[in-house]
Parts: structure tokens; sequence; C-alpha cells
């Protein structure tokens, strides 16, 4: 697969060298996944995130209905699409692969355009063969709690999710997507058959006793051609034609073994990396944090397009729901926008923030009056917050804020100090999550007026926020004030569930 990517890149029709082309500071949202259609059965995309490319596999069927896979490294754009040239291939066939590039041959088919919806659904644009077409996918979810993927630099060999891209480094050509949730695997292998024409198989396994996964593999004998499928893409069930094992030595290397159309083999795969060492590349988080065994690899799902949030506030103002709109731009910088409403569904307030692989940066804040920008207050430095900082880790950072509007012009020094404290079990409303716990301490100055808030956050990396608890000493007492979601619909995925 590595060879593929360096010509792709370099403008012919494979793809690689991708360390000399992508950034290092990640993209806001991560787009790992299956991506598929329920309507359209039967055909789906594999996507896996690093740094600013997207590698894109797309198992479908030919114009004569027979199986074909194509894939692409689809490179952000400023318009924050994905754009990338597709191709397919021939190779060897499978059973005769054999420490040697597996490919033998590559056709350029046309360009995809691939961009989140602000309904968090994966509009994935393609011209190929001349068909210009747009589909619509869902994010596949395998069980009730299913991953959150987030951007790391650090090793993974500690992972203890798996979904990724694999491959055998010596065999460059093949590869399976793995999309790994709870106790469940599914894959799809992306090979070739004996007439050295693309194949493709999926499988769907099962943890056993030793951690080891075990299924069956399903190939469908043929299907609709790409660019006429309006309902299911092939008949069902698909034929189950052999089985496989995946069993993980650790969070970066696997042995597959498979038993397919008579033959049996075993290889051993490594997560495909096609970014420099210093460029983020993938992890993925479950409820019981699927990173480093015993500590969550991350906190937050980061600010996905579409995204809201509903939590209850026992001050008095009852239901306030957040909501991410999506890419915008703020004093000529790219920007996420995120909004609040009320409970009447009126906004109350607007934020503009930046996301990278380790902070969430807050540029500036609207307060809003009568759904009209009443105050706009901008920070400098931003405002940030660490997404995992290491647990017991604290950290102090110092800001002021520029407030202009409603006749009022002010200034307001902050300086907080952030500790993430142990990891920490909660149940609130939208469900049961293990999540990253903060202390966050906040002094402001503002007309020589100095005042404090002590706040608790609990953080999950599939959800963001799920408590905080804030306590504002007055010269009458302590006035503290708790909040806890309610509900949420984060990366396509509704809580509770």
């Amino acid at each position: 697969m590595r060879n593929w990517m360096r010509a792709m890149l370099a403008g012919g029709m494979l793809w690689w060298t991708v360390a000399g082309h992508a950034q290092v500071t990640p993209d806001p949202v991560n787009l790992t996944g299956l991506w598929y259609s329920e309507a359209e059965a039967g055909h789906g995309i594999n996507v896996a995130h690093q740094g600013n490319i997207l590698f894109v596999a797309w198992y479908v069927y030919g114009a004569d209905g027979k199986l074909l896979w194509m894939v692409s490294a689809a490179t952000r754009q400023a318009d924050g699409r994905y754009v990338g040239p597709i191709a397919s291939f021939r190779g060897q066939p499978f059973n005769l692969i054999n420490n040697a590039q597996a490919f033998t041959q590559d056709t350029p088919r046309g360009e995809v355009r691939v961009s989140l919806g602000s309904d968090g659904r994966l509009d994935f644009g393609y011209t190929i063969d001349g068909f210009t077409q747009t589909r619509r996918f869902d994010k596949a979810a395998l069980v009730a709690n299913p991953t959150t993927c987030s951007f790391t630099t650090a090793s993974r060999a500690g992972a203890t999710n798996y979904t990724d891209v694999w491959w055998r480094a010596s065999e460059s050509g093949w590869g399976i997507s793995i999309v790994h949730q709870g106790d469940a695997i599914f894959i799809a292998w992306y090979t070739f058959g004996s007439d050295g024409n693309p194949m493709w198989v999926t499988g769907f396994a099962t943890r056993q006793a030793d951690g080891s996964f075990t299924g069956d593999l399903a190939r469908p004998p043929s299907g609709v051609p790409f660019n006429q499928i309006t309902g299911l893409a092939t008949s069902f069930p698909v034929p189950v034609i052999g089985s496989f094992t995946l069993t993980f030595s650790n969070g970066e290397n696997a042995d597959f073994r498979y038993t397919l159309d008579g033959v049996t083999q075993t290889k051993a795969i490594a997560r495909l990396v096609y970014v420099g060492e210093d460029v983020p590349k993938t992890v993925c988080a479950t409820a019981t944090g699927g990173g480093t065994p015993g500590v969550l690899s991350s906190c937050d799902p980061g600010l996905n397009a579409g995204d809201f949030r509903t939590a209850f506030f026992d001050n008095g103002n009852g239901e306030v729901t957040e909501r991410v709109v999506g890419p915008g731009t703020f004093q000529g910088q790219n920007v996420i926008i995120v909004e609040q409403f009320d409970g009447q569904n009126t906004i109350t307030g607007r934020s503009y923030q930046q996301v990278t692989a380790s902070e969430i940066l807050t540029l500036a804040t609207e307060g809003f009056q009568n759904g009209q920008v009443a105050l706009t207050t901008v920070y400098n430095p931003p405002a940030k917050f660490r997404r995992a900082p290491a647990v017991n880790e604290t950290y102090t950072h110092s800001y002021v804020g520029t407030s202009n509007g409603s006749g009022l012009s002010y200034t307001t020094q902050y300086q907080e100090t952030i500790k993430r404290e142990a990891d920490d079990p909660e149940d609130v409303p939208a469900g049961s999550f293990n999540a990253c716990k903060f202390k966050r301490d906040i002094v402001t100055t503002t007309f020589g007026i100095t005042q404090s808030v002590n706040m608790d956050l609990w953080l999950a990396p599939q959800v963001g926020t799920i408590r905080s608890r804030s306590r504002v000493p007055t010269p009458v007492g302590t006035t503290e004030i708790e909040s806890e979601l309610l509900r949420a619909r984060v990366n396509g995925v509704n809580f509770p569930n």
C-alpha cells in the first residue's frame, strides 16, 4: 500500500510521500471509521485519518457488476473538503502473494470529494469513469457504545482499540480496514482474486477468551454497478466463504490468519502509517478507554459539525444546548463556530475555536441579547484547554480578554490553573462513561476587582463534557452550580443510545 501513496500524492495515481505533504497540526474532526448507507447496504467506504490526509477505500462493484475496490488519498482543502485522485488496481492472486509487491497495475479512475455535513453524515462526492455523483453515508455503529477517534503523535503500541488500516509492508498492494467497537471487529479485506482482478471480502469477528477475534468471511458474487446504486447494492444474505482470526501482539502489530477458497494462510500485519513521525495519527477509544490500559488516551471527541449537547444547569438556567455549527473564520483565522441556546431555543452565545491534536483554543466569544450580538470578547493569547494531559499534570495559562459592545469597552485579566486528576466513571442521564476529571481554577480581574471560580469538570472521549461543578466565593458565602449532560449527538451517534 505504501508505494501506492508515493505515486498518488506525487501527482500520479498511487499514494505515498505523505510525510512531505501532511500538516503537523491535525484537522479538527477525525473521520476514521466505516461509513455506509443502510438503504444501499452492500457497499461502503473505510476512512483512515492521519494529519490532513484521508485514506479512502470504497468497496463496491464495477460496470460489469463484479467486485471492485478503489482507493484515494484525499487532502484537506481551504474550504474544509478533502479532495484527491482515486484509482483501482490489479495484482497477484491473494494466495500467491509472498513477500513481494502485490499490485501489478494501477488505473486512474477520477476524483473524490469528501466532507462532513452539518448533520454529522459524510458527503462522498466523486467523478469516476465520467460519472459525477454524491452519496451520503452514516458512520457505522457495531455496538451500543461505539468508539470515538482522535489524534496522537505518541506510540500506539499500548492501544487496545485496533480501528485503522493495516497492511504487510513487504507486500504493498493489499490491506485490511479494521473497525473495532467493544468486543466486535468488522474488516474489509482489499486484495486480488485468482484472475488478478480486484477482490474484496468482509468479515465480522467477536473477541475470544484468549483475546483474539474470530469470525466468518463473506463475499457477494456480484452487485449493482457503482453508478447505478439506488437501493440495496447486492443480494442478501451474502454467502459465507471462509473464516479468519486476528491476534494482536500489541496496539501496532497483529497476525491475520484466514481460510478463503480452500487456502489457509497467516500474515503478520501492522498499522499503515502514511505520514511523517511528527504528524498526528488516529487513536480510537471506547467507553472503557481503548488506549493505554488504565488511562484514557483521549478526553474529548473534538468539535464536529452537526454535533449537539444538551445539559441541565441547576442555577435556574435549566436546559442549555451547545451546537457545533462548523468551520468559519474570525478576524481572518480559520475557526470552528459553536453556538449556545437556552431552553426556548434562543441563541445566547457563540464562540470561535480552533482544535489541534493537543489543545482547544478559544479566540473569541459573543454574548447575545434578543437574538443580537450584545458583547464581543477577544482573547489574547487565545484561551487554551489541553485535551489530554497526563494524569496529575498541572499547567497555568494567563491571557487578556478585551470586551466591546452595548456602550462598554473594558479588559479582563485571566489566570487559569488546570490539573487533570484521576480518571473517573460517571453516570449522567446521557449514559455511563469513563471520564477524564479536571480541576480548573480561574482568577479574573476586571476594573481592579478580583474574583475566582473553582471548577470540577468531567470529560468523556465519546461526548465531551458530561458533568461540571462550579464554586464561586461571594461576601455572603459560596455559590455552587452543577450541570450534567442530558442528551447529545456526537460523530453521528446519539446519547443515550
